[in-house]
């Protein structure tokens, strides 16, 4: 069965296991109020804002989320499938899943998806894809079916324009994730048992 805050936090970009700890600041003391108690947890109005701005990551549509009137609904069921996965989390805490080796692994993916989600969104250039660019991909394509002799009944710039957009923020998204991958390896180290590859290469 699918969790109602997996469907609508899920479409915010990041994990529950990671939404769980957002609202949950360790830090000065929070007097603010107390919007729910799940199993002795609050969740308060500055931890609910805090996750909101972490999720959402963007200051002005998180803050459009919060006070908006017309956005009350939205508002009730993002605090309400925070509560669901709180709910999830203590319960499996209290089935002694926080020491089953394969939540462990489960856990540590996920983070690990998480961190490659932000590190990816903070290489992406922000916005949508300029004129200039849109016709600049093209001229690009263009120029390589004419090298490729496809060119002869290439479309014109207007007729695939609403399909460039969507191409760009893939190869930019592409690129990110070479980029990334590259960066990371470069300053962590990590090897591969030659003996261990082989031996599986020979089976």
């Amino acid at each position: 069965m699918e969790m109602r805050g997996v469907r609508m936090l899920g479409k915010l970009g990041l994990c529950g296991l990671m939404v769980v700890g957002l609202a949950c600041n360790k830090g000065a003391k929070d007097t603010s109020k107390v919007l729910a108690n799940v199993g002795g947890e609050k969740i308060t109005e500055k931890s609910f804002s805090d996750a909101v701005h972490a999720l959402v990551g963007d200051d002005a549509r998180a803050k459009d989320l919060l006070t908006n009137p017309a956005l009350k609904d939205q508002r009730n069921q993002f605090l309400a499938e925070l509560v669901d996965q709180k709910v999830m989390g203590k319960y499996g805490d209290k089935q002694g899943l926080d020491k089953d080796p394969k939540v462990k692994l489960l856990a540590d993916a996920a983070k690990v998806n998480a961190y490659g989600q932000v590190l990816m969104e903070r290489l992406l250039p922000k916005g949508e894809p300029t004129e200039a660019q849109m016709k600049a991909f093209y001229d690009d394509a263009k120029v390589k079916a004419h090298a490729a002799g496809q060119d002869k009944d290439f479309p014109p710039f207007e007729a695939v324009k609403a399909q460039i957009a969507p191409a760009i923020k893939r190869q930019q998204s592409q690129e990110a994730s070479m980029t990334l991958l590259k960066e990371a390896k470069a300053q962590v180290s990590s090897t591969i048992d030659p003996e261990w590859r082989s031996a599986q290469q020979a089976q």
